[in-house]
């Protein structure tokens, strides 16, 4: 076996019994605080807390299964798009059904009180056109012939995934992370995400361009790279104490 096959297959394991441990603590969650599938539905509605836990935590753990068992036939780029796919369709399945199951309790006999006050979603206009911007910088250069097919799947699947959660977390019933919502939290969020969208696309379009740094811009690259992905964690991690995650 060849050692980039080995090493693919090794990743693939790690991350999918991970993912398969995660799945099943999620399948068996009771409501305890920071476990399971979150959004705003499941703090309006036991019953659409328990049915989009269990949907999720199914999803989570075929989708890691998926990941062990292709990862000796696809490559780090295929393997990249199952994973993408396979959380991004479960995140999608479970809202659709929390939000379902709540509206079903709207309608019942025992529906709760509706909440005294009305949540504002924050104004990410600026974020959502920035990501937009960048996509089509992204798009460009791929109809140009500049990014390999390949790549182009990937990080443009990995663009477009950044710009539908930047447009979520404005949804308050879609991020409602903590049972009360103020908004810093979807707002440190897009902040985060479009940074790593700019990183994205600002390196590919180096990349595009014919850039070819040397030893020292190597080093540079990687340590902006870094200091852009450890900003960015840290304004979300910034937003979500101010929300309430301490």
């Amino acid at each position: 076996m060849e050692p980039y096959t080995l090493l693919r297959i090794i990743w693939a394991a790690f991350l999918g019994l991970g993912m398969i441990a995660a799945g099943v603590i999620t399948f068996t969650s009771k409501g305890e605080p920071g476990i399971g599938f979150r959004i705003g539905y499941i703090y309006l509605s036991e019953r659409a807390r328990r049915k989009a836990n269990r949907v999720s935590g199914i999803g989570t753990v075929l989708t890691g299964f998926l990941l062990i068992i292709l990862s000796p036939l696809l490559s780090f780029p295929w393997l990249a798009v199952l994973l993408l796919l396979g959380l991004g369709t479960t995140m999608l399945i479970a809202y659709l059904v929390a939000k379902r199951e709540y509206e079903l309790e709207e309608l019942s006999e025992k529906a709760p009180e509706k909440p005294g006050k009305v949540i504002k979603p924050p104004n990410l206009k600026k974020y959502i056109a920035l990501q937009t911007a960048f996509l089509a910088i992204f798009t460009g250069l791929c109809i140009a012939g500049r990014v390999p097919r390949e790549t182009a799947i990937v990080l443009g699947g990995a663009l477009i995934l950044l710009l539908a959660l930047t447009f979520l977390v404005s949804r308050p019933l879609v991020f409602q992370l903590a049972p009360k919502f103020k908004g810093k939290m979807a707002m440190s969020f897009a902040r985060a995400l479009t940074l790593v969208s700019g990183l994205t696309t600002a390196e590919i379009a180096l990349a595009a361009l014919g850039y070819e740094p040397g030893p020292l811009g190597v080093v540079l690259l990687l340590m902006a790279s870094l200091g852009v992905i450890f900003y960015a964690a840290f304004i979300a991690l910034t937003g979500a104490y101010e929300e309430g995650y301490y």
